[in-house]
């Protein structure tokens, strides 16, 4: 089967469509505000051209870097794809577009209660520094 990326895009209503109808956390409306927003990444992993995933974040500047960077707020995939290696790939695909594009890090938060995520990022090449229950993964370009 062929995986593919793509940005998602305020206009891009058949594939929003097909992320509110697995992922009930959110609306179109929801989703179509935080596009709206220059700043804000979404990209869609694609399965055979079905909606399979989702990664979204946010590009952030700071005092002391003129690059900015790619904070990775949330991944997820549909819950008949989990387990099968494609949330690892979604996030190396962000990964290498935020290094492709002029960021100067990419990073997520999650805590070790939480080792299915822990393992996706470790897979997809981030690595992590502890903190009690947190871990921050990253990776510099």
């Amino acid at each position: 089967m062929n995986l593919t990326f793509e940005m998602l895009q305020s206009g891009d209503i058949p594939q929003i469509n097909e992320i509110v109808e697995w992922w009930t956390d959110c609306n179109h409306d929801q989703i179509k505000k935080f596009l709206s927003e220059k700043q804000n990444i979404a990209i869609v992993a694609k399965l055979e051209d079905k909606v399979i995933g989702l990664i979204y974040g946010y590009s952030l500047t700071c005092f002391d870097c003129d690059k900015p960077q790619f904070f990775i707020y949330s991944v997820d995939i549909h819950e008949k794809y989990q387990g099968s290696g494609y949330g690892s790939k979604l996030v190396k695909y962000a990964v290498d577009w935020a290094r492709d594009n002029g960021f100067s890090e990419s990073y997520v938060l999650t805590d070790k209660g939480n080792p299915g995520a822990c393992k996706v990022y470790e897979k997809a090449g981030l690595n992590h520094s502890k903190t009690d229950d947190t871990r921050l993964y990253e990776i510099s370009y």
